[in-house]
Order: C-alpha cells, then sequence, then structure tokens
C-alpha cells in the first residue's frame, strides 16, 4: 500500500525538462507512491505525460480545463492524496528540476525514523543551467549546506528550506493548503512550522533549474514583478508574527530630502534585508512630496510615510521618535546596508547580559562595535547606527535613561 504522495503542477514547459522531470520521479529507488500530475490548463503537454507514464499505476493524471496557478493546482493534487488514508508522506515536485535516485527514499526514511512532532525533512540541492550544467562549484554548495542548517525560528526572516522537501500529512491536513502566491511554498512552510519541528539533511538529492522559460522565478526577473514577490514575501512573515503576537523590534526612521532615483534606491535596498522585524518610516522633507508617487509604486507592509515638506532632518526625526515604541531604532542613510547588516546588529544588540547602548559597524562594515555604559554617546543621531530606542530619545532630549 502507498504511503508517499507526490504531487507535479504542470503547465508550459519545454518537452526534454518536462521528460526528465517525470522519468526522475518514476525511476526512484523508493516505488511505493502515488504520483498525481495535475495539468493546469495546457493541453499540449497532455500527450508527453501520457506518454512517459503509459501502464504505471502509479500515476494519475487530472486536468484543470483552464489555468488557475500553481497554488490551486496544488491543493487540487493534494485533495486527490487526502482522500487515501494510508499517505502519510507528501512532497510536490517541479517540471524542470531532476531529481536523484534516492530523493523519496532518503527524506521518507528520515520522517518515519524521527519523533512524531518532526514534520518536515529538507535538504541541499544543487542548481543547473538550462544545458543541465552545475551553475556553481563545490564549495558554493558547501556553504548551501552551512547556510541551509538554521533553526526554524529564522524562517521568519528568510526561507531557509529550497526545493527538496517531504512533510507529513497529518500536519498538512491540518491546516489550509497552498496560496499567497509567488510565495506558496513559503507562506506554507510558516503555517506548517507552526504545527511541527523541522529536520536538515545536508545532502544534495536534486538538482534545480535555475531561471528556466517557465519556471516562477524566470518570471520575477522584472523591477515590477520583484516587488510583487518581495511585497508577498513580507505579507507571509507579516501574518506569521502576527499569529504567533510576535511584536516589532525595531523602528528605521529615513528622512529624504529629494524625489530622486537614487532616494528610490536607497528605500529599495533596505528592503531587501535579511531581518524583517521592522518598520520603516520614511520621513518625506521634500518641498512638494516628491517621494510619494515613486514610494507608491512600492509595496511592502513595513513602509509608512510621513510628509514634512521643508523641515530640518533633526527635526522631522524628533518629531517622529516620540511615539516610537519598538526596542530598537536606526536613522537609515548616507550609505547602503548590505542584506545581513540589520540582522548582525540586533543581534548583537539584543544581549541583554550586557548594557548596550547602541550598535555599529567599523569603518569598512567587517565588525561591529557597540557603545557602553559610560562610553560617550553621541549628541547627534549616527546614521546606520542601531540605538536602544530610549538612549536615541535621550541623545535627542527626549527623556532621561
Amino acid at each position: 500500500m502507498p504511503d508517499v504522495g507526490i504531487v507535479m503542477p504542470v503547465y508550459k514547459q519545454k518537452p526534454s525538462y518536462l521528460r526528465a522531470a517525470i522519468q526522475s520521479i518514476l525511476k526512484q529507488s523508493y516505488s511505493n507512491f502515488k504520483f498525481i500530475i495535475v495539468i493546469d490548463g495546457a493541453p499540449e503537454v497532455r500527450s508527453i505525460i501520457q506518454q512517459e507514464t503509459q501502464h504505471d499505476k502509479r500515476v494519475t493524471i487530472i486536468m484543470n480545463e483552464r489555468n488557475q496557478g500553481v497554488a490551486k493546482t496544488l491543493n487540487c493534487g493534494f485533495e486527490h492524496l487526502y482522500a487515501d488514508t494510508g499517505i502519510q508522506y507528501l512532497t510536490w515536485v517541479s517540471s524542470d528540476n531532476i531529481y536523484y535516485p534516492d530523493y523519496i527514499r532518503l527524506q521518507r526514511r528520515h520522517l518515519r525514523n524521527g519523533p512524531e512532532q518532526l514534520g518536515l525533512i529538507y535538504t541541499c540541492f544543487r542548481e543547473i543551467d538550462d544545458n543541465d550544467r552545475p551553475v556553481y562549484d563545490d564549495f558554493h554548495t558547501e556553504e548551501m549546506k552551512v547556510y541551509q542548517k538554521k533553526p526554524k525560528e529564522e524562517l521568519l526572516d528568510f526561507c531557509l528550506i529550497g526545493p527538496s522537501f517531504m512533510y507529513k500529512s497529518m500536519y498538512a491536513k491540518a491546516i489550509d493548503g497552498y496560496g499567497t502566491e509567488p510565495v506558496e511554498d513559503y507562506e506554507y512552510w510558516l503555517r506548517l512550522t507552526e504545527l511541527c519541528d523541522i529536520e536538515y539533511i545536508p545532502q544534495v538529492l536534486m538538482d534545480y533549474r535555475v531561471n528556466s522559460a517557465f519556471s516562477v522565478s524566470a518570471q520575477l526577473q522584472s523591477n515590477q514583478q520583484h516587488r510583487r514577490w518581495r511585497n508577498a514575501y513580507q505579507m507571509a512573515k507579516l501574518s506569521a508574527r502576527q499569529r504567533r503576537n510576535i511584536p516589532l523590534e525595531t523602528t528605521v526612521l529615513h528622512p529624504v530630502t529629494d524625489g530622486s532615483s537614487k532616494s528610490i534606491d536607497f528605500i529599495e535596498h533596505l528592503l531587501e534585508q535579511y531581518y524583517s522585524n521592522f518598520r520603516f518610516i520614511v520621513l518625506d522633507l521634500t518641498p512638494g512630496r516628491l517621494i510619494k508617487k515613486p514610494l507608491s509604486d512600492i509595496p511592502d507592509p513595513k513602509i509608512q510615510y510621513k510628509t514634512m515638506p521643508g523641515m530640518s532632518e533633526r527635526e522631522a526625526i524628533l518629531q517622529t521618535l516620540r511615539t516610537v515604541q519598538t526596542p530598537f531604532t536606526m536613522v537609515y542613510g548616507k550609505e547602503k546596508l548590505s542584506m545581513f547588516d540589520l540582522q548582525r546588529l540586533a543581534i548583537q544588540l539584543r544581549k541583554s547580559s550586557v548594557p548596550f547602548l547602541s550598535a555599529y559597524f567599523t569603518l569598512g562594515g567587517d565588525a561591529i562595535e557597540c557603545r557602553i555604559k559610560p562610553k560617550p554617546v553621541p549628541l547627534e543621531p549616527v546614521f546606520n547606527e542601531l540605538y536602544k530606542t530610549i538612549v536615541l530619545k535621550k541623545v535627542l532630549g527626549l527623556k532621561s535613561y
């Protein structure tokens, strides 16, 4: 009796990729599975799929008459599997990737032999190009193995799970299905891991095709589509924090004096931070609200906008700071932060056993230093320095600490 269920959503796909993906599943070393292929409004691929799967009773082909998107297509496939009470383990696979022979066997074994609370297994993967050649060398793969091995709490900041995974059906049935495209996987992991634990296997079990012609990643190359993806990504994080009653930790104030493309670039750059538990208040000091229109084209749940035409930077920061209640505050500007900078500063300032007042990067950005009592604090806020909010208020003369 099969105990593993696999779903493959298929829309438009290069025939050779589709054939290779299907065959890599059918030739798995663990063969006791059900394989549901859902064709999402693309009748032209049906004959290819039928040719590749004919006479294999493990395969069921479902046809959506019209394109419904990957989330609804996945839900259709999994609903079919949920009807079989013998299916204990689930995964879904893309129609352009290649899955190694032990992809199913090893992940199933780890789930089966692990504790009941273990609900999700994920592994390392190799990135390949259109010609099946590795995109990166072995050193990069080893770095990925270290990078992906993080506690599940860090999933709130970054999707470390990747395209190689398997999870228990008992936990999947306890939550709603996939949604929130184009981050349907990530948003699903956030909800699933609120019920179960995760485990990482540092072994490459599949080839992930990067930016193939019909992949979701290829559709997100434009600036507009990237903004759409990032907004959905941040909304998923915000919803997860709200469900878990996790309060905001940081406020970032950003005074803007002109509406140039450089100002917009500064704003976009900060929104790419790995760390995301912050509110980003843009202080528009331009005389004609020049930043408002371009800012409206940047959807992100972290952004707040305040118009303060003609006001000085110090006055705008002082006025806004009066309402800030988060533990930490930063005044952002002058230089961009790299992707991990805000997270690194927050981790340092979070160390409650030491009376840190603020944290900042030394010249060059390689090391972090902290201001400690009674070490003097500058009388003006330093850009890109992360302060304890009560300290910054003291610096600006709002209250003692």
